[in-house]
């Protein structure tokens, strides 16, 4: 397309494509700019359906040239800017009220490759990459989050967690971002070179920049994954499972699904997730899982890659598509616990937890539990209990979900429960992971960052000096 213009009219402090007595020009754009329609209205919520912030304009950029000149007008004018991925956050963290948001998903190409990396734009969607990759006999060397069709830059401003305890965050596979920093420079970062940028953006929740490329780690496609289920009523049952599994390291995967009571039995079941990634030295045997003394009918298959990590995208996307679940309200709760308090922990929130808690009847949410080794954690501002580097760490997920059309006082009155189930969490060292619905004060952003807070401060003063990044999840006004 032709260059397209946008203007900034400083006395109404919003957008326009035609010039207009008192406005601003910026820089010529070869992407999509869009100051009203489906494209502003998108843009001003996300998966939760709690917040909505209508930004004045959406740029969809055809490069990271595009994004940058937008931002450097955006520092010199003090105007909001957020990107915007699939949306897979529930409190309004990706959302800028007044201002542009960038959506990112309009980057999507690979940029090249090579035996152990993939170079690609962040707006990749992860569902693509993997197929991309299995065409090729490789996958992502670090874990995919449960539902896939996500981008990779919007998981590497978060973390992205999955079940692969053994290797970290998705963040922890990665070799080099390309960020626009809130200063407007198109900047390359690692652990060599700006490495105070590569370990601020990774993980920090488009603080210090726009993640618009990623070079992540790959490694070789499984020729299958076995996978088992096995159930428990008894929470210390399941609990001594997966620390049982987790001791042995022989396994790929390890998480924990816990259904409602009710549904499978009277009380609430464990259903114990585990895998193991097949590859031509021979097939995994059942005595992978000898001694674990399921309490139920053990589910037990042989799957391709593909077909194994995309099978809960499955069941989401037909939820999306026939039973408007993305209208649902979904006030996630989310929070890391060390190992040591895990199962008291959980038992407690359990034992509180109502129908709406747990997404009844019509069942569209999701309770989950992830352990992880604490020391493969290596980027400072995903925020985790850490002790001693072997010990584990737990990622517990209520993922509530409304129906379709839920009382009014649903949200206020989940969020008030999150609250509580935060303070709880805190008393006992916990800490949150941030794609979930929290409304942090000042205070509480300082918490959360513990003694790394100062180095958040200077980073954000030395990549985005004029704050205008990504002011949704409020660091921005907690800063000095």
């Amino acid at each position: 397309m032709t260059d397209q213009a946008l203007y900034w009219r400083r006395p109404t402090r919003d957008w326009a494509t035609e010039v207009t007595e008192s406005a601003v020009a910026a820089s010529l754009l070869t992407g999509d700019l869009f100051v009203a329609g489906d494209a502003v209205r998108e843009a001003s919520r996300d998966l939760g359906r709690i917040v909505s912030r209508q930004p004045h304009a959406v740029l969809r950029p055809r490069s990271a040239e595009d994004v940058a000149k937008v931002v450097r007008f955006c520092h010199d004018h003090r105007i909001p800017v957020a990107p915007q991925g699939t949306g897979h956050m529930t409190q309004g963290q990706r959302l800028v009220e007044a201002g542009l948001a960038v959506d990112v998903t309009a980057l999507r190409t690979v940029r090249g490759h090579g035996p152990g990396w993939v170079d690609v734009d962040a707006g990749m969607l992860w569902s693509d990459l993997l197929t991309i990759l299995a065409s090729a006999g490789k996958r992502f060397a670090g874990a995919l989050t449960g539902y896939v069709p996500i981008s990779v830059g919007g998981t590497l401003s978060a973390g992205g967690i999955g079940p692969d305890y053994d290797n970290g965050a998705q963040i922890d596979s990665v070799e080099r971002i390309q960020v626009v920093t809130g200063r407007g420079d198109v900047v390359w970062a690692s652990e060599r070179e700006h490495p105070s940028l590569f370990n601020a953006a990774l993980g920090g929740i488009g603080q210090v920049g726009i993640i618009t490329r990623a070079v992540l780690k790959v490694t070789r496609l499984p020729e299958a994954v076995r996978s088992w289920i096995l159930p428990y009523t008894d929470p210390a049952a399941a609990f001594a499972a997966m620390r049982e599994v987790l001791g042995r390291g022989e396994l790929d995967e390890v998480y924990c699904m816990v259904m409602p009571p009710g549904t499978l039995a009277q009380a609430p079941t464990f259903l114990v997730h585990l895998a193991r990634y097949e590859d031509e030295q021979g097939r995994a045997g059942d005595d992978l899982v000898e001694g674990l003394r399921p309490q139920g009918p053990v589910q037990d298959e042989r799957l391709d890659y593909v077909s194994h990590v995309t099978r809960y995208s499955a069941i989401m996307d037909r939820w999306r598509e026939e039973e408007r679940w993305d209208d649902c309200v979904k006030p996630w709760f989310d929070v890391w616990q060390a190992d040591s308090v895990i199962d008291s922990f959980v038992g407690d929130i359990l034992g509180q937890m109502t129908t709406d808690d747990w997404s009844l009847p019509h069942a569209k949410g999701f309770v989950l539990l992830f352990p992880h080794r604490t020391g493969s954690f290596r980027r400072p501002r995903l925020r985790v209990p850490r002790h001693h580097p072997d010990d584990w760490v737990w990622l517990f997920d209520v993922l509530t979900s409304s129906a379709p059309d839920p009382d009014p006082g649903f949200a206020e009155k989940m969020l008030r429960r999150n609250q509580n189930w935060l303070n709880a969490a805190r008393r006992v060292g916990g800490l949150v992971y941030p794609i979930g619905s929290q409304v942090f004060t000042h205070e509480d952003w300082r918490h959360h960052y513990g003694d790394t807070w100062d180095d958040v401060v200077r980073t954000k003063k030395l990549y985005d000096p004029a704050r205008i990044l990504t002011p949704g999840p409020g660091i921005n006004a907690a800063l000095p």
